[in-house]
């Protein structure tokens, strides 16, 4: 299976083509096959790739309970300031703590901050919002201080695409005084709105990608599955009547996937609201690029956006 054309990164594309060759298809082509969809979401659950790294001599982790809710701390050894609640990405139907856990030590070292991951409930057994209460939960045990481990006026939330929807509407929440206070939400090729079709990204990004648009259609529908007649705004935030007052915000989009569209449109709504924005829009390379073995592209990204994060917490 051809590698679309528009991933011009190196890297990116060399790691795709090495996926494709021996798999004979792109990652996360399970969204895309027919059948039922227990079969699909089985083979998205049973990824090979998702590990856990072990820590170093520049990062420590340890897992936590709250509550029955599992969770993951990354502390960089060198010191830190504030913590940012993750939730990782996985269409809201696959994923746990190991699936972005090297994404989470690049994001606490690039930034120098704690991440707390988050083993949200997924969909279908848990659809929306559980996915999202559970994010509230982690946020809640963060500003308790967990017990000594974070500093609870120093608080962000974080997530990687359905994750990143995770982390918007839980901003949202944090504004309206519904979740604890926060200082920054870090966005990294979030879904913010429901699947339209109409959209360029969404029209251009069809086939041979980790991502297309029939694939998050499919997602949505196991996520969301009774927003036919109204799309709740804690599932797509950029529906929200009104952003101001929102914490500052760093998003991130890939511009060879069917967000890019809507992530900049978010940051675009949120700066002419006046919430402090840093956008980031990586060309030549498709969704899930933060998540693929450390390529220049995640590492310059990362590097890119922390200014804005330390900023946050200083």
């Amino acid at each position: 299976m051809s590698v679309h054309p528009a991933i011009t990164d190196i890297a990116v594309r060399a790691h795709l083509e090495r996926l494709a060759a021996q798999a004979g298809t792109i990652p996360s082509g399970a969204t895309d096959a027919d059948g039922d969809d227990a079969t699909r979401i089985a083979e998205l659950r049973a990824n090979p790739s998702w590990v856990r790294s072990p820590d170093d001599a520049t990062l420590e982790s340890i897992d936590l309970d709250a509550d029955g809710l599992a969770l993951r701390l990354y502390s960089p050894r060198a010191g830190h300031r504030g913590t940012l609640v993750f939730a990782h990405g996985g269409g809201w139907v696959a994923g746990d703590l190991d699936n972005n856990d090297a994404l989470c030590r690049a994001l606490a070292l690039a930034t120098g901050t704690q991440v707390l991951s988050v083993d949200y409930r997924l969909a279908p057994e848990h659809s929306f919002p559980a996915g999202l209460d559970d994010l509230d939960r982690a946020l809640r045990f963060a500003a308790t201080g967990a017990d000594g481990l974070i500093d609870p006026a120093r608080l962000g939330v974080a997530g990687h695409s359905a994750g990143g929807n995770l982390a918007a509407a839980l901003a949202l929440r944090s504004r309206d005084g519904r979740a604890p206070g926060i200082r920054v939400q870090v966005l990294l090729c979030p879904v913010l709105d429901a699947p339209n079709p109409e959209r360029s990204s969404y029209r251009a990004h069809t086939e041979n990608l980790p991502l297309t648009a029939r694939g998050m259609q499919w997602y949505w529908g196991l996520y969301v599955p009774d927003a036919t007649r109204r799309v709740p705004v804690d599932a797509a935030p950029l529906r929200a009547a009104v952003l101001g007052g929102s914490a500052p915000a760093v998003i991130v989009a890939a511009a060879v996937d069917p967000l890019s569209d809507e992530a900049e449109e978010y940051a675009g709504r949120l700066a002419s609201s006046g919430v402090p924005v840093e956008f980031v829009r990586r060309e030549g390379v498709p969704h899930l690029f933060l998540v693929f073995p450390s390529t220049p592209a995640r590492d310059e990204v990362l590097a890119q956006v922390a200014p804005a994060v330390r900023e946050a917490f200083a």
